[in-house]
């Protein structure tokens, strides 16, 4: 796989699946947006809470420097309408 090409849907969902569940990153305001997604929610407040988790987890010193650079184009994807937040969850 080229460094540079997207990973494939099914590994963006395992990435997100495994952010939602750790402790990185790691705040109230982090812990409300996994709450929102563990939930039932619909797409806008999907968007905003993985977003916001993703951005948070690329913030973090202890996140995955390998895991940052995956994350990166999720988030690009979801910013330009390319992939919806409950594609992933």
């Amino acid at each position: 796989m080229n460094e540079h090409a997207p990973l494939p849907v099914d590994e963006q969902r395992r990435l997100v699946q495994r952010i939602i569940a750790g402790g990185i990153p790691a705040d109230r305001e982090f812990e409300a947006c996994r709450d929102a997604l563990r939930s039932a929610c619909d797409e806008e407040t999907a968007f905003e809470a993985l977003f916001t988790l993703l951005q948070g987890a690329l913030a973090d010193p202890f996140f995955d420097l390998e895991d940052s650079v995956r994350v990166v184009p999720i988030l690009k994807a979801m910013a330009r309408g390319e992939l919806r937040a409950l594609e992933l969850l």
